[in-house]
């Protein structure tokens, strides 16, 4: 996932199922988010966090609050009256007040202000707003005492609002204090989204419990067996491609159970594709290693976002070499499926042109250029013109490529040649998807272009060989139901799925509490340690914990095959609140529902877990 991406947010269609567990709100800032304590829970910067010029400073304030325990501060430095706000938010599926009035009450007060300050509740649709109010102080560098405002909206009951938005912000230079907030909901005060989904009867828990087989470790082994092992086995069944996923990137038993299956999958199944959530270049970097290349694994790892440089992938990454060794005639293959790196995709070109093609050197340098230059395939403060211009540059670059690459395989005298020239068709096309995921910043596009990647692999680098496939619990689901699944069923798995249909296996990876790894925001990529929330009222997480668990199990596997049309399964084909973090750490993490048996061929659980140990 973006890994950075999908944590942008957008008005972007996230394939929100009306969420009915409760969340906390934390309007009266009271409690301190899980990466830094100078910050309200559950609040994020939004769009804040790509704004141009001189950044705002957010913090919880003791000193100067109307009531409570604290109050949030926001010191703006931008000077320009156009500046863009500088915005604090909460952003939750709008499903609870579908037909319904939300009244927000908040406090307002400032101190030098030349611009405004703003509070700010809104529906959100796919890239537009709905219903709005807004209320604001504004200033010519003077102070304001405390003031109440009051803002109100009603959603249509068959409106088709994903989230409702929440935020606070400051407009120009000076300092706003927000005081203690308030949510009604048809006139009821609420402190958490309200709870709506049905315990479980008990013939319903027994039948979770058939479905549940106990695992027992997710510790690696020589042996690579195990009835655990072998019930995940008995549902991958024949299948040529699986998606291993997960609910946070940086959960340390997810790294060491999907370690364990693959040796499973590869010793006893004849697996020999290892497909991760990386560059699809960069990766071939860390393939060479494993296939006996010089250097250690932490060098050739470097290659992956940061979040896979753990003790655990390089534990993985060593056996992956070391079994590569031992058994030459069969060995296993990385490869990686993303696209979130313009560069080395136009150096592997212009180096491949330079060599076989110098004649077309000069268009490849005048398309490749502009865009190859920026530090970041991602470049949201830039113009969404110059943005677009970059991306149809591409697409035509990558066109001309395709109508050249016949040309090249012609003339390739050796596999190496023809090869070398597949890639640079591919490296053409990867430029081509980062400039258009940098145009649109639009989460289901980057799962299309995954799958594409994917695919491009599998028949191209391992025809005809079987993949597991290592990404986020949403990129592997099957999806598929543009009004059930998530990104509105775009995503990479539902590609998968139509490619491979009853050769795709996907897998849940899930937890109900412990800690993980992320990046302190989305603005700062320091690595840090987070408390994960206890899995919420209803969801899957909470229903696993609560199961009983023979002496010596850690969790469960769990068989989610059903017919959507069985009444006795109704409970299991219930939208529940999924944990989805990526990159960066999150307060919550449960904003996202999943209709389990439609995404998932089964769950893999383990009830507590602890932080990946990132390399030193």
């Amino acid at each position: 996932m973006s890994v950075r991406l999908l944590a942008v947010p957008a008005l972007v269609a996230l394939g929100f199922v009306p969420l009915a567990a409760q969340r906390p709100l934390n309007l009266d800032f009271g409690r301190s988010a899980v990466a830094d304590s100078t910050m309200p829970w559950g609040w994020s910067l939004g769009w804040s966090a790509f704004a141009a010029g001189p950044a705002a400073r957010y913090a919880l304030d003791a000193a100067t609050r109307l009531e409570g325990r604290r109050s949030l501060r926001i010191v703006a430095a931008d000077t320009a009256a156009e500046a863009p706000a500088r915005a604090l938010a909460i952003q939750i599926p709008a499903g609870f007040a579908r037909g319904r009035e939300l009244v927000l009450t908040g406090w307002i007060k400032t101190e030098g202000l030349n611009g405004r300050a703003v509070i700010q509740l809104e529906e959100w649709l796919d890239r537009q707003v709905g219903a709005a109010d807004s209320a604001a102080v504004r200033g010519v560098g003077g102070s304001t005492d405390w003031t109440r405002h009051e803002l109100r909206i009603r959603i249509p009951r068959q409106s088709a609002a994903h989230s409702v938005y929440l935020a606070v912000a400051v407009q120009g230079r000076g300092t706003a204090w927000f005081g203690p907030m308030t949510l009604a909901l048809d006139g009821r005060p609420i402190t958490a989204i309200p709870s709506a989904i049905p315990p479980l009867t008990t013939a319903e828990r027994a039948a979770l419990a058939r479905r549940s087989t106990p695992l027992v470790t997710v510790i690696p082994s020589p042996e690579a067996d195990g009835p655990d092992l072998r019930r995940i086995g008995d549902l991958i069944g024949s299948a040529r491609v699986v998606g291993l996923g997960e609910s946070t990137h940086g959960t340390r038993e997810f790294f060491q159970l999907k370690h364990r299956i693959l040796q499973h999958l590869v010793k006893r199944r004849g697996f020999s594709v290892f497909a991760l959530e990386a560059n699809q270049l960069a990766i071939e970097r860390t393939n060479r290693y494993v296939a006996g290349g010089a250097g250690t694994a932490a060098d050739a790892m470097r290659a992956m976002f940061a979040v896979w440089n753990t003790e655990e992938m390089r534990a993985l990454v060593e056996w992956v070499r070391e079994h590569n060794r031992s058994n030459p005639g069969a060995p296993v293959r990385f490869v990686g499926y993303d696209m979130q790196d313009q560069r080395l995709p136009a150096d592997t070109l212009l180096a491949f042109v330079r060599r076989v093609d110098p004649g077309f050197l000069a268009r490849v340098e005048s398309a490749t250029s502009e865009y190859r230059a920026q530090p970041s395939w991602a470049t949201p403060q830039i113009p969404d013109s110059v943005r677009a211009r970059w991306r149809d540059q591409a697409a035509r670059l990558s066109a001309d490529v395709a109508a050249r690459r016949a040309g090249w395989l012609a003339r390739a005298r050796s596999p190496a040649d023809s090869l070398a020239a597949e890639w640079a068709a591919q490296s053409a096309n990867l430029f081509r998807q980062a400039a258009l995921l940098n145009a649109s910043l639009n989460s289901p596009d980057r799962d299309s272009l995954m799958a594409a990647n994917l695919d491009w692999a599998l028949r191209t680098l391992v025809p005809g060989q079987r993949a597991v496939v290592w990404a986020h619990d949403v990129h592997v689901s099957h999806g598929g139901d543009r009004q059930r699944s998530f990104n509105a069923g775009a995503q990479m798995g539902a590609h998968v799925k139509r490619t491979f249909g009853h050769d795709y296996r996907a897998f849940s990876l899930l937890t109900f509490r412990g800690e993980y790894t992320g990046t302190r925001s989305l603005s700062d990529f320091t690595m840090i340690t987070a408390r994960a929330t206890d899995g919420p009222e209803g969801s899957m997480e909470a229903l696993l914990h609560a199961q009983a668990r023979p002496p010596g199990a850690i969790g469960f596997v769990v068989d989610l095959r059903s017919d959507s049309g069985d009444p006795r399964d109704h409970w299991l084909w219930t939208a529940r609140p999924i944990r989805h973090i990526g990159y960066a750490a999150y307060d919550y993490g449960f904003d996202l529902s999943a209709v389990f048996p439609l995404e998932f061929d089964g769950i893999l659980f383990v009830d507590r877990s602890e932080a990946s140990r990132p390399l030193r």
